[in-house]
């Protein structure tokens, strides 16, 4: 029986000591938690397990607190990361230009080999 200090999850009660992450089984019911296919994750959990990773730093995309992220063809990129590999011009909002897996704004892609 739940009298106090409990959390309800996908409209299920739960004991604070009993709601865990379903990889370290840390608690989280003080804790940021994502959950997949109905089971609650810490961060670090999701994000080794689930998280598409960002092309350019391969950290983590997870899209929390809003932010935002590039998807192109199979690859995703935190809006920071996405710059053109050569001289690192932010390419958010712009148009690029590729060359195998690299990304170029069009100024220094004009005279690459380009996919596209």
């Amino acid at each position: 029986v739940i009298t106090s200090g409990g959390i309800t999850f996908h409209d299920q009660p739960w004991h604070k000591e009993c709601f865990l992450c379903s990889g370290c089984r840390k608690e989280l019911c003080e804790e940021e938690f994502m959950s997949r296919d109905d089971y609650p994750f810490c961060l670090d959990c999701y994000n080794h397990l689930y998280a598409k990773k960002c092309a350019a730093c391969t950290k983590p995309i997870t899209g929390l607190r809003g932010a935002k992220f590039i998807c192109f063809q199979d690859r995703q990129w935190h809006s920071e990361c996405f710059n053109c590999e050569k001289c690192s011009v932010s390419l958010v909002g712009e148009g690029f230009l590729t060359q195998n897996k690299e990304i170029f704004c069009r100024k220094c892609g004009s005279g690459v080999d380009t996919d596209m």
